[in-house]
């Protein structure tokens, strides 16, 4: 009797609520009033459609009633079908009556091969569980999501950079701008004329000279593009945008009345000043969360400069 009992806690489910269907509740009457050919009856209706429930109710009158057992032999035929069919679609619960019913001859010869296989079944899919629970493969999931990434960038132009992207299992993609942080104004252009320097549509009440070696640039750019990543270690990126780098002449007037009255600006030097598409290419070297870059530019396929970079995943 003990082990009876036992078998109907493994074969029902724990729940709080039976299926509302008709012939459901019309089982649970005549089981409550133990006339078990009723309800049976009632029950045969939900194996119809694979109701879970009735084949639950269908095995307690088969452990509950051995006189009733040479009459339900071909309704629980019908229920280990609908077990079979449930479990080969990988239900765990179906798998674990399937294990019982044939160990136990419960409504079928017993046979204990497939008793024995559907336990494999039931061990392979625990195994896999545990495999995606374990902590190195939600590890493993989360190398796999995207990592961001945010540094310093340098370039011997544009000494003052900032570059931030993200990284899935191999692509990503990033953006980067540069700058000196010159801003100086130039009211004139100036050209190189033979030996000497001039600057280009002077009308001031002044002469002027070039202060030789006295040169700087107004330099920035902005670039985004694609992060290839070849191993968990090794990166590279290459995009482009556009930039600009006027390179700045100083000179001092003198005011032609009072010589010595003087004043200093910049002049924009047309024929060495750039601007346009701006290319590049990285290489990135990871280090745990950090990493360091290096690489070359382009802007407007005349002028190119060096890159370096450091910064951290995150």
């Amino acid at each position: 009797m003990k082990k009876l009992w036992m078998l109907l806690f493994v074969l029902t489910p724990f729940c709080a609520f039976a299926q509302q269907t008709e012939y459901n509740k019309n089982g649970d009457e005549a089981m409550k009033r133990l006339d078990y050919r009723d309800a049976r009856l009632w029950f045969e209706e939900g194996v119809l459609t694979c109701d879970s429930y009735s084949i639950d109710k269908l095995v307690t009158i088969w452990l509950s009633n051995e006189e009733m057992r040479p009459s339900m032999r071909s309704v629980m035929n019908k229920c280990m079908d609908c077990l079979t069919e449930k479990a080969m679609k990988g239900d765990t619960v179906s798998m674990s009556k399937l294990i019982t019913c044939y160990g136990e001859g419960i409504g079928i010869p017993s046979n204990k091969n497939l008793s024995n296989y559907w336990s494999e079944q039931l061990e392979n899919i625990r195994k896999q569980n545990e495999i995606l629970q374990s902590p190195a493969t939600e590890k493993a999931v989360q190398q796999e999501r995207m990592k961001f990434f945010v540094g310093y960038s340098y370039s011997i132009e544009a000494p003052f950079g900032i570059t931030f992207g993200g990284v899935g299992q191999r692509l990503g993609w990033y953006g980067r701008f540069k700058t000196n942080l010159s801003f100086e104004n130039t009211l004139y252009q100036c050209r190189k004329a033979g030996e000497s320097e001039e600057l280009i549509d002077f009308h001031e009440n002044a002469s002027y000279e070039f202060v030789p070696g006295e040169k700087k640039t107004n330099t920035y750019s902005a670039t985004a593009g694609l992060v290839v990543k070849f191993t968990p270690w090794l990166y590279t990126s290459f995009g482009g945008g556009y930039g600009k780098r006027d390179l700045l002449w100083k000179y001092v007037t003198h005011d032609k009345n009072d010589y010595d009255n003087t004043k200093t600006a910049w002049a924009k030097n047309e024929e060495a000043s750039h601007k346009g598409v701006a290319l590049e290419i990285d290489l990135m070297i990871k280090f745990n969360s950090f990493y360091i870059s290096g690489g070359v530019n382009s802007l407007g396929f005349e002028y190119s400069d060096l890159n370096a970079g450091v910064g951290i995943f995150f």
